[in-house]
């Protein structure tokens, strides 16, 4: 028993027991997210349900069109995995697959690859893989907390 003990406080002074990097992106974009157009604007129109509302969000299940609207709310899960709120009755799982370099990472849900980059504190970009020619991806900014 102090055997077990001792490496485990050997493990946390040494930070080897420190947050995995797929934590620490996961934990980066978690929150409400609403779409944008390749300039970085709101949609306008039809499509603006799915740009981030003025007020903001008021909670996960208020994403998608009958709801707030904005496009996803995304919740960190165990081992980089996400939860992801779009609409639909219960969130869908994107388990971790592998980091992209330092800000991004690739996910899987059933059988379909994401790519996920965190371009800044408040942007990312979604895209399947692999990627169409004529199929950008999607941009995102993050919404507001409707308080």
């Amino acid at each position: 028993m102090r055997f077990v003990t001792a490496i485990a406080i050997f493990l946390s002074l040494t930070g080897l027991a420190a947050a995995m990097p797929e934590d620490d992106f996961a934990d980066g974009l978690k929150g409400p997210w609403g779409r944008v157009d390749s300039n970085w604007q709101p949609f306008a129109g039809a499509l603006s349900k799915n740009s981030c509302p003025p007020n903001g969000v008021k909670r996960k299940e208020s994403i998608g069109l009958f709801g707030d609207g904005g496009t996803m709310w995304i919740e960190p899960a165990l081992g980089g995995a996400l939860h992801v709120h779009d609409g639909g009755p219960l969130p869908k799982l994107y388990t971790f697959v592998r980091m992209d370099g330092m800000t991004a990472a690739i996910y899987r849900e059933g059988s379909v690859e994401r790519r996920i980059a965190l371009l800044a504190a408040d942007r990312m970009t979604h895209a399947n893989l692999p990627g169409n020619a004529g199929l950008p991806a999607h941009n995102l900014v993050r919404c507001q907390i409707k308080k």
